[in-house]
């Protein structure tokens, strides 16, 4: 019994949750940390002007991440054509967060603002997209890989590195200081993906190998789509309390009751992440994809289900410990969100990264789509009534809504494969 404990523990799976585990309380960390130096009032302006930034980067490297983990994943047998796309990847990417970074510029320049001092502060944060992408890049390399032990390492030491930098950065400079050493983590990052880790260089990677730069640029754009309609379920409801409410604290208690919940995400998304290139390798096997599927869901339902009732229970422990008794408010919008992520643990990860990795990427998109409009709607008249709360309840509603359309759209997918 003890043998097979320690088997388990000893895993390629489990090594690599443990080492995910670490990172992401590392992540987490950094966002208690900039809560208590940083101040209630900069942290507000902070997160009002990285939740624009973060609506950009939904589109970040025009899906270049996406196209890395599918392709690189299919190119299993080949090396060669593995680095090809990876090299395709970090330079079709690079260009397109430049634009990214002129478009925020532009945004912060021209389009009124309603949190003082936000303008400056995000014409800052301009260039973080082109920071942020080869980071996200390859770790979607060393995911498609297999590498996923080195992935890991890449993580922690990524997140450890970026924390210390940034903590010296507002200790020494207050909100700015955040801004200018996030760039010079990033910089320090990249040479160390290089030097030390044994990433290649761009200027290395093999430049001839036959790759279908059509093919990914159309999966990329269809995926970048779906992920940024997607992922505004993370992002819309700061910007719509900061034009709504116009309230900077009360947009940092929100984003306080939304820290823990959000983090928390990157557990199922351990799991899918570890078996999607399995998925795609299966990708025209519907039996072995719905018995993997249904595996992943009945674990992670357990999980949820238990993670969500101790966050609630424990909410207001949780917020007055880790935050401060300045953020009570948090408590009940923390309580919605918490019982939110049973449902987006167990069922939306899943159902849609299935899809994504069968290749199903107009599909996701127009699911989406819809999700975005009712996610608009639904988070726009529940602020308008119900301050922070309202937002809480709208992304309660959106997981529902999303999780549902996306069940049975695999649903319907598996069948017609099934039929084929």
């Amino acid at each position: 019994m003890i043998k097979k404990i320690l088997l388990r523990i000893k895993s390629d799976f489990m090594l690599v949750l443990i080492a995910n585990l670490l990172s992401y309380t590392i992540a987490f960390s950094s966002s208690v940390i900039y809560v208590r130096i940083l101040g209630k009032a900069n942290f507000g302006l902070y997160t009002f002007a990285f939740g624009i930034v973060s609506l950009f980067l939904l589109v970040n490297g025009f899906g270049a991440a996406s196209g890395v983990l599918q392709y690189v994943s299919k190119a299993k047998n080949s090396p060669e054509l593995q680095l090809s796309y990876l090299r395709f990847a970090c330079l079709s990417g690079g260009l397109f967060n430049l634009l990214i970074s002129g478009l925020i510029i532009l945004y912060a320049l021209f389009i009124p603002l309603p949190v003082v001092g936000a303008k400056n502060v995000l014409i800052l944060m301009a260039f973080f997209p082109v920071g942020r992408l080869y980071i996200d890049i390859f770790q979607a390399y060393l995911r498609a890989t297999e590498q996923n032990k080195l992935q890991a390492r890449f993580l922690i030491i990524n997140n450890i590195i970026l924390l210390a930098i940034c903590v010296i950065g507002i200790l020494y400079f207050d909100l700015n200081g955040l801004i200018y050493f996030t760039y010079i983590g990033y910089v320090v990052m990249y040479f160390i993906s290089i030097w030390f880790l044994k990433r290649p260089s761009l200027t290395k990677l093999q430049a001839n190998n036959p790759i279908n730069r059509r093919e990914f640029i159309n999966y990329s754009f269809f995926t970048t789509l779906a992920n940024a309609f997607s992922g505004l379920l993370f992002v819309l409801d700061t910007i719509v309390i900061g034009y709504v409410v116009k309230d900077a604290k009360l947009l940092a208690d929100y984003k306080v009751a939304t820290i823990i919940p959000f983090a928390i995400n990157f557990i199922p998304n351990i799991v899918i992440n570890y078996y999607y290139p399995k998925f795609v390798q299966n990708s025209h096997n519907a039996a072995t994809i719905r018995l993997l599927a249904r595996e992943i869901s009945r674990k992670l339902f357990l999980f949820s289900a238990s993670v969500s009732f101790v966050l609630i229970i424990a909410a207001k422990p949780i917020i007055t410990i880790i935050f401060g008794s300045g953020y009570v408010d948090s408590i009940l919008p923390f309580q919605i969100i918490a019982f939110g992520y049973w449902i987006i643990a167990t069922f939306r990860t899943v159902n849609g990264n299935i899809l994504a990795a069968m290749g199903k990427a107009k599909l996701s998109f127009y699911l989406t789509i819809l999700i975005l409009i009712a996610n608009i709607i639904t988070t726009y008249l529940m602020v308008m009534h119900y301050s922070i709360n309202g937002a809480a309840i709208a992304i309660v509603m959106m997981y529902l809504f999303s999780s549902i359309l996306g069940y049975v759209a695999l649903k319907l997918v598996l069948r017609g494969l099934q039929n084929d």
